[in-house]
């Protein structure tokens, strides 16, 4: 995979990302400041320079009008991103046959993976091992050959599904121009969660289920509560716990009974919290008696009254 970044510092990439957004731009008929292009123009000189750090004729050139057109340029190509841009720019230099197939590397490596998949799987079809008997019939009875040949091919359709549903998500975002690399991995987990999810479905599901004579195949109960199992590990230790509980409380009596006795422990502690900001109050109002003479001031009362009444709204 191309990587735009690569060995980039940071005034060269902001040179190359307000270059492929002009491009983008004036190739989707927007509009352009002249002002925009001529700042890009000043550092033209940045195109042919790939070492690490640029000459210092480059350094010295100010970068606070190049910096104004990357903000005005990424606000005119929006919802689209510099990144995405930047990169459709460069992977549209790439030479090969390879590049007919889309117009970054992860389009491409799924559209290889889907083309594969369709080889396996009309080549598995026009094989003697997939007919009707296979494909109606239980695959785990089977034997040799003719099972694997059937695993394959299941595993090989839902490739297909897996690559159709990366690739339609892939395209709806660098249609948009908001395609981001850091991503591409969940692209090729939801193929492989595909793959497995399908091979899961055309095993344990029976054809039979269509006649009203079973949803499973025979033989897969077991096998389907070890994938349940494993795919609900929390669900599992959620359901012992609840179980360990409603045993505990056959010993410690009924949840009623308990939520009684915590209710009546609230209203305990409350009433004993009130009797202590009653008693608080009392003395602040004391010492208040006790203070005030015929010598305190008026504003001495009101501060002594201040302090009693923000006790109070704390409380």
């Amino acid at each position: 995979m191309i990587n735009p970044y690569a060995r980039l510092n940071l005034r060269k990439q902001i040179y190359m990302e307000c270059r492929a957004m002009a491009e983008y731009a004036l190739a989707r008929g927007k509009l352009v400041p002249a002002e925009a292009i001529k700042s890009i123009e000043v550092f033209e000189a940045y195109s042919s320079f790939n070492d690490e750090e640029p000459p210092e004729s480059l350094k010295e050139i100010d970068i606070a009008d190049l910096v104004e057109t990357h903000y005005l340029l990424v606000r005119l190509i929006d919802p689209a991103t510099p990144q995405t841009v930047l990169l459709l720019d460069v992977e549209q230099e790439t030479d090969g046959v390879f590049k007919l197939l889309g117009p970054v590397a992860l389009v491409r490596q799924l559209m290889l993976t889907a083309i594969i998949s369709l080889f396996i799987f009309i080549g598995l079809i026009a094989s003697p091992y997939i007919n009707e008997a296979t494909l109606t019939g239980n695959v785990l009875s089977a034997h040799g050959i003719s099972q694997l040949s059937c695993l394959i091919f299941y595993m090989s359709a839902a490739g297909l599904g897996g690559s159709f549903a990366a690739l339609y998500k892939a395209n709806d975002y660098i249609s948009k121009g908001t395609y981001d690399p850091c991503y591409q991995s969940s692209y090729w987990i939801r193929l492989s969660l595909g793959i497995i999810a399908g091979l899961l479905l055309a095993v344990l599901i029976s054809e039979k289920s269509l006649e009203g004579e079973g949803m499973l195949s025979t033989g897969v109960i077991r096998p389907l509560l070890g994938i349940l199992g494993g795919f609900s590990a929390d669900l599992l230790y959620t359901f012992l716990s609840k179980m360990v509980e409603t045993f505990k409380s056959l010993f410690e009596g009924n949840s009623q009974n308990i939520i009684d006795a915590k209710a009546q422990e609230g209203r305990a502690r409350l009433a004993s919290l009130e009797v202590d900001r009653r008693m608080k109050l009392a003395e602040s109002i004391i010492q208040m008696q006790q203070q005030v003479d015929g010598e305190t001031s008026p504003e001495a009362v009101k501060q002594q009254m201040k302090e009693i009444l923000q006790g109070l709204m704390k409380a």
